[in-house]
């Protein structure tokens, strides 16, 4: 098993404008875990509940380009630095992020649990709003 690829190939699935749902459950592992921004987002539960807040976030931005920098991989373990560009729906306008996501796969290659760390507060100074309106639209 390449962990690396298979991160890559995840990744890959998001530089798109419409999300391939189908494909992105394939990639999960049935219990597994989503933090889409440590410390402040909820933890999603389930391979479904991922699926779920993704399509939600595809309901305020889409084609979201994934510059991978790093990849380290210790064990079943993924660390992946990148600069994350995302299309605002709302406007049209762009943001750009620094990334670092975690990914550990089980066995079979699926991911069981994911958590991004980026600096949420940058996001929002790009989007000209506060902190307490990231965290709503983070769902935290």
């Amino acid at each position: 098993m390449n962990q690396e690829q298979i991160i890559r190939d995840f990744l890959a699935l998001f530089h798109t404008q419409k999300l391939d749902v189908t494909a992105l459950r394939s990639m999960l592992a049935d219990d597994a875990r989503y933090q889409p921004v440590v410390p402040i987002a909820p933890i999603r539960q389930g391979a479904d509940a991922i699926c779920g807040e993704m399509e939600r976030q595809y309901q305020l931005y889409d084609e979201c380009a994934c510059d991978i920098l790093h990849v380290a991989v210790t064990g079943s373990t993924v660390f992946t630095e990148r600069v994350d560009t995302v299309r605002q729906l709302a406007n049209g306008q762009k943001t750009t992020t620094n990334v670092v996501g975690v990914f550990d796969l089980d066995a079979q290659g699926k991911i069981v649990w994911w958590r991004e760390y980026w600096d949420a507060l940058d996001c929002a100074g790009q989007l000209g709003i506060d902190d307490k309106a990231m965290r709503a639209i983070m769902g935290a």
